[in-house]
Parts: C-alpha cells; structure tokens; sequence
C-alpha cells in the first residue's frame, strides 16, 4: 500500500506481505509461468480503440447499457496482464482482457470471462472519492463509492491515454456545486521556501482550477517505509475539487514523475479531522485517511475547514 494513505497492516501469506491483493476477477499465476509469457501480457498498457471493432464484441453495448451515454473517447482497454502483489515479487495474480468506460450515469470495467455485462458499476452520483496511485510496479486507479469501488491496474507509460477520460470524470461528478476558497495561492506548513517543482505544480493546480483558483498547502511528509527521505505533498481546494497529490515512494521504481493523486468533490465531503500525524476525509460514505505528518495535517485541516462546505451554484430565473 502507498505509504500516502492510511490503511491497516496488509494481510500477510505465507510469511510474505501481500501489498496490493488481488481483485476478484484476478487468478493467481506461478511466477514461472509469467517469466515465459510474452513481456505484453506483463505491462498492464492502455489502449485507446480507434473504433467500436477494435473492442470485444457486444462489450460497448453492455457499459452504455450499464453506464448510459459513452462515446468512444472515453473507453480504454487493456489486454491480458500480469502483476506482482507483494514486495518480493513472488505473488503474481493475472486478469484478461479489460475495458475501462466513463458514460454519463456511470463508471464501468469489463473483464473477460466474468460474463456479458461489467464486472464493476459506480454511479457517479455516489462517487466519494478518486485515487490514482504507484503501487509497487503498477499505478492504481481506484474510484470508490460507499457501495462500490472500481480499480484497474495499469502500466505508468501509459498514464497519458488516461488523462482525458479523467479530467472528463472530475467534472462530472464536482457538479454544479461550488465553494468558497480562504486564500489564493500556495503557502507552506511550517517554514521554508516551497521548492521550484512544487511550485510548478502549484501553478497547474491553479490554472486547471479556474476562476476563483485555488488555495493550498505543502509539507514534507515523512515515510513509513525503510526509505526515510522526507517527500513533498500539496493539499489544495479549489471551488469544487479537494486533491491531494504527494511524491511516490522511491522504492517504486516506475513512479516516473506521474505524483500519486487523491481527489475529493467538494459537494460530497462531509468531515475532515486532524488526527496527529493524519488528515482523515468523509466524502459521500466513503472513508480516506492520509498520512501527511502533523505539521501538514493540520494546516490542511484548517484550510479545508476554512473554506467550508460547498453550495450548489443557482441559477436565476429570467
């Protein structure tokens, strides 16, 4: 598990930790066998389909009919992989192919051979939260709902493909909800300087967020693991979106600069509470606890009290 968020000790088999286990639809595999498989079936790469015959047959019909409007630009697949679950490599778990849809009512993920329709539904209107993290050598993106989560596996090469469909979904479920934010601009928890690629990223931040902008916090937070460097983290929120976006732990090697993200709508969060060393988040049932050191879990925490809920925007009659 990223050490980012909060979680209880992960299951441990056969004396060997099992970091991120597997999904239902996910067998387990001999290590062997995946060192003779071909390197596609172990890279977890999204493909955009250029047209509805490039997708399993009837599986576009199955999300739309689950998810409601779905255009192509929104639908990714996967083929078959393979992927590690614990630290030392020796657990390895395989899915067929998958199909990845954000439609109007709904998010879905096909799986091959769990039958016709998806393997996973979430209905936007539940969504509490979205997470898209490097674990071990895969990035995870997860959307959860109090009554659902979807996650898919997939190469960090390829994140790219993913970003359109993404940035399409925040807007989606944020809503015609909007806040207040405290302030303008980035500002640190504690002393020093924010460092110059913070400091970018900041400013991207703030320009994807629009008028008014956004208001955040960044820390240094430091690691669980036996990697002890401190990492930075940058809690910001903007009119509709709190996110939380931290370096990836050095132990994972393909993290590349892609940070690890976890965004909340604003209209969905219900609680925040400083709990020492971690900022803990309520958001439509679904539950999140970050570890962000005590320094920035509570200026996160004002600034997000601060701010206070969210309203619906009205619009005037004429």
């Amino acid at each position: 598990m990223s050490w980012l968020l909060g979680a209880a000790s992960p299951p441990v088999v056969d004396g060997r930790d099992i970091v991120d286990p597997a999904e239902a639809w996910e067998s387990p595999v001999p290590r062997s066998t995946v060192a003779r498989s071909a390197s596609d079936s172990r890279t977890g790469r999204l493909v955009a389909p250029l047209a509805d015959t490039d997708l399993p047959g009837g599986v576009l019909r199955a999300l739309r009919f689950a998810c409601g409007s779905l255009p192509l630009e929104r639908v990714l697949m996967m083929a078959t992989s393979s992927r590690p679950i614990d630290h030392s490599s020796r657990r390895w778990v395989t899915a067929r192919r998958q199909v990845l849809g954000f439609g109007e009512r709904a998010a879905g993920l096909w799986v091959e051979g769990r039958g016709r329709d998806p393997a996973v539904v979430v209905r936007m209107d539940r969504i509490g939260a979205v997470e898209d993290l490097m674990v071990l050598s895969f990035r995870r993106l997860s959307i959860r709902a109090a009554d659902a989560r979807l996650s898919l596996r997939y190469a960090p090469e390829s994140r790219s493909l993913l970003v359109p469909p993404l940035s399409w979904l925040r807007r989606k479920i944020a809503g015609d909800a909007r806040g207040e934010v405290p302030w303008l601009g980035a500002r640190t928890a504690g002393t020093g300087l924010i460092p110059e690629a913070w400091q970018s990223i900041a400013d991207v931040v703030s320009h994807e967020a629009g008028p008014p902008g956004a208001a955040m916090v960044f820390g240094l937070v430091p690691s669980r693991g036996e990697h002890r460097a401190d990492r930075g983290a940058l809690v910001a929120i903007t009119a509709a979106e709190l996110i939380v976006l931290a370096q990836s732990d050095p132990a994972d090697a393909a993290a590349g600069a892609s940070p690890q993200l976890v965004l909340l709508p604003r209209r969905t969060l219900q609680a925040v509470r400083d709990e020492g060393d971690r900022l803990a988040l309520r958001s439509a049932g679904v539950e999140r606890i970050l570890r962000l050191g005590p320094a920035l879990t509570a200026a996160a925490a004002d600034m997000i009290q601060c701010a206070g809920p969210a309203v619906p925007t009205v619009v005037a009659s004429r």
